[in-house]
């Protein structure tokens, strides 16, 4: 049958295409899915049964975060918490898989008895092209891996996403159901509604000055619905109006010390690394490449500039390579769009470690939340084991980048917390803290007071490399424990 017959069969309404999913199914929503189809799901299963629900970093919450449908969505979250759903956690209402992007099939496909095949997959596609293929624009992440595992897949297809090349595409025969839906539009009587919603004025005129400094309200496409339920100050950084604070930029600058000419990046999401290249520890630099899990607001303009152009990397020589362009400013995606300089891969290919270590020169560059005097080096969680992320593609990149000929994996961290409260260089880390990366990995550490290299170096000569880059209020008090610890 040809293609615009059979997508045209399988066309249909959200309401009619999540009755494939049944009481106790494996469902998952990925990461940057879809809009209408969520709320579909939730009505459905109020009648249909209980599953089990996989999310990564959700954006949205048709009612399945609350309490009072625990019963009915048992909630686990995959590779990535983010800020919204991170009360779910905190009050035990969810688990956590810890996994890796380029492990996650494994056992599936390999046919282990543990595993499970997800029973349903529903996601966000664009429009078909001319051959009946359809791809995921610039949120590309582990998506087509899904598809091509999951027994059923809804795809709500979405005019509004953006285009993007690379292997990435998937065709029309491969799902379920359709559901098509209009791209969204932010006008100013949607703001204006979500901002109705808090109560408190001061609050309120806070995420009013947010709205009034963007120029461009597409960029709160992504963060727009939830925004009155995230904090400003993380609203702004979502939307790229955050300046780099001091730290971040003098991060920066060790940064600029440390990655030469004709290396291959990659930059992990969050704080610091996403100040990287507006703090400009790039600018000065020539013939940089990149291969990353995904972007950092400004990536896409070093590229543009001919800083990046991949002319020295080992792999995809000339392109720039991510699992997703998430994470880039709304004048990145413009820049990314069918352009063919940027390519997108699955996962399981480009964050493998024995592809990663394939690139020469690679520096891998990732944030932690604590560290400890061996090195052990913590990304996940505060306070002992309360989980604030999970690891993303950040175990897999710092590996390669410490087994790359000439790379690097670098560790970054502001060197206290809680307005210079806590410091995150500890003595030992609080029990039941998650390591994320362990000692036998670590390199190299970057705080806003130097570069700590412990690769290659004892655990006493760690600790002093250390201590050198905590702040020091609380110098004396590590050295006291480290003294205590490691003699």
């Amino acid at each position: 049958m040809e293609w615009r017959e059979e997508y045209k069969r399988r066309l249909t309404s959200a309401e009619e295409a999540v009755k494939v999913v049944s009481e106790d199914d494996l469902v998952v929503i990925p990461i940057a899915g879809p809009r209408v189809l969520p709320r579909a799901l939730f009505r459905h299963c109020q009648e249909a049964g209980a599953i089990d629900l996989r999310l990564s970093a959700p954006l949205s919450d048709p009612g399945w975060l609350q309490a009072a449908w625990q019963e009915v969505f048992r909630l686990e979250f995959e590779v990535f918490i983010g800020d919204f759903a991170r009360p779910v956690m905190d009050e035990g209402r969810a688990t956590y898989q810890p996994n890796l992007f380029s492990l996650a099939h494994k056992p599936l496909d390999e046919g282990r008895p543990e595993a499970r095949r997800p029973d349903v997959f529903i996601t966000a596609v664009t429009p078909p092209d001319d051959e009946g293929y359809v791809s995921f624009g610039a949120h590309n992440w582990n998506k087509r891996g899904y598809v091509r595992r999951s027994r059923k897949t809804i795809a709500e297809v979405d005019a509004g996403l953006r285009t993007v090349c690379g292997d990435n595409r998937v065709h029309v025969t491969e799902f379920e159901h359709f559901v098509e839906v209009p791209p969204l539009q932010i006008t100013r009587e949607m703001v204006k509604a979500w901002l109705s919603r808090v109560e408190d004025e001061t609050l309120r005129a806070e995420y009013e000055s947010i709205v009034d400094e963007l120029k461009d309200l597409e960029r709160l496409i992504l963060i727009g619905p939830v925004m009155t339920r995230v904090p400003p100050e993380q609203v702004r950084r979502v939307v790229g109006l955050a300046a780099p604070p001091p730290a971040a930029q003098t991060i920066a600058g060790y940064v600029r010390e440390l990655v030469p000419d004709g290396a291959t990046i990659q930059i992990g999401v969050g704080e610091p690394s996403m100040y990287l290249v507006r703090a400009g520890a790039f600018d000065d630099k020539s013939d940089l490449g990149i291969h990353t899990e995904m972007a950092a607001p400004g990536l896409a303009k070093l590229v543009q500039a001919g800083v990046i152009n991949g002319s020295r990397k080992t792999l995809h020589q000339g392109k720039a390579v991510a699992v997703a362009w998430s994470g880039s400013d709304e004048e990145d995606l413009e820049i990314i769009a069918e352009n063919p300089a940027f390519e997108v891969y699955d996962p399981e290919y480009l964050l493998d470690v024995r592809t990663l270590a394939q690139n020469d020169n690679f520096y891998a560059m990732n944030n932690a939340l604590s560290i400890d005097l061996i090195g052990q080096i913590n990304s996940e969680s505060v306070f002992g084991p309360r989980m604030i992320n999970g690891t993303g593609g950040q175990p897999e990149a710092h590996l390669g980048g410490v087994l790359s000929k000439g790379g690097r994996g670098i560790t970054l961290l502001p060197s206290t917390a809680l307005e210079g409260g806590v410091s995150r260089i500890v003595a030992q880390h609080e029990a039941g803290s998650i390591v994320t990366i362990p000692r036998f990995f670590a390199d190299t550490v970057v705080t806003e007071h130097g570069i700590a290299r412990l690769m290659g170096k004892s655990h006493r000569q760690r600790a002093r490399e250390l201590i050198d880059v905590a702040h020091p209020d609380f110098r004396a008090e590590i050295t006291r424990e480290a003294e205590r610890l490691l003699g």
